[in-house]
């Protein structure tokens, strides 16, 4: 069964940057499978230690090279290292120094709840440097989603090139903790999680047929609207972007978790979830419990991958 999906919508913005479409239409024709095998992997600051341990422990599966890799936020910055094959630096920086990213002490001194410098220009570039050539030798096509500021329209950044850590830095551009976005190709961005926080649609669009969607909520988590004056104070130069945070979001996060468990025919979607109650929130700063929520996720993906998955559709 070979599927196609027709974008009728989809905006060219450069070699590198696409808008998302605005509507899909998935049809099945006869003919050969082309299948594509993709990996989703959901944002949440702190809360991405637990997809973090998942992709270890797919790591150490040998599960690693995936044809598509699509990711937001702190989910975006473990992919990297994951597409990358550095894995073990990768978790030895959620183990001894994710905590120090998060300073709650900055609210009392107007400065970003995110050290987004210490983060990217330090312990990405210095400390545990991201090889880009891996990332580009990799077999894989890596894209970090990122929100348009002008238009609040979700962006797939193909990540292949230095450009890669002005991505990162855009995608971890949380609301209300950092400034809400940074510059890609002199560009504002911001948090490709406000747009489409799991871009399974996408994943859709290009092909894939057999796709892993590593949550940092539990399966039958739903979003809720946010209040509109929540909007206007994290994106005041940004009317789009603050409407797609406060009334869009909910609704396609909401729709993707469905269409998880009713995937379109010959589409298989396994998706690794927490199970069990995480002590740890958004802005954790906590080591014991970030190390904790590590652990967690590979525990609980070793548990989740022994149960079949149950929705693949014929």
């Amino acid at each position: 069964m070979f599927l196609r999906v027709v974008d009728r919508c989809r905006t060219r913005c450069n070699s590198d940057l696409y808008v998302k479409m605005s509507h899909v239409v998935i049809r099945s024709e006869s003919g050969e499978v082309r299948g594509k095998t993709a990996l989703i992997v959901e944002g949440g600051a702190m809360r991405g230690a637990w997809a973090a341990g998942v992709l270890g422990f797919l790591h150490e599966r040998g599960q690693r090279n995936y044809d598509l890799v699509y990711a937001a936020s702190s989910g975006a910055c473990s992919a990297a290292y994951f597409v990358a094959g550095m894995w073990e630096p990768g978790l030895t920086i959620w183990r001894e120094h994710a905590c120090q990213v998060v300073r709650k002490i900055n609210f009392l001194r107007r400065k970003p709840i995110l050290d987004l410098a210490y983060l990217v220009d330090y312990i990405f570039k210095q400390r545990f440097p991201l090889s880009v050539e891996a990332i580009q030798k990799a077999p894989t096509r890596f894209y970090i989603v990122l929100t348009d500021c002008r238009t609040g329209e979700p962006v797939y950044f193909h990540a292949r090139d230095e450009r890669i850590f002005d991505a990162l830095r855009a995608t971890s551009s949380m609301a209300l903790a950092t400034s809400g976005f940074d510059y890609v190709d002199g560009l504002p961005y911001a948090d490709g999680g406000v747009s489409d926080p799991i871009p399974i649609l996408r994943a859709l669009e290009d092909g894939a047929t057999d796709i892993t969607v590593v949550l940092t909520h539990s399966a039958d988590f739903r979003l809720k609207p946010l209040p509109l004056f929540l909007g206007r104070l994290a994106y005041p130069r940004f009317p789009a972007v603050a409407a797609a945070w406060t009334s869009r979001q909910h609704l396609k996060f909401n729709a993707a978790l469905d269409l998880t468990s009713r995937p379109p025919q010959g589409v298989r979607i396994r998706v690794f979830s927490p199970a069990k109650p995480m002590r740890i929130g958004a802005l954790t700063e906590t080591k014991a419990r970030i190390v904790e929520t590590l652990l967690s996720g590979r525990e609980e993906a070793m548990e989740q991958l022994s149960v079949p998955c149950p929705n693949q559709h014929e």
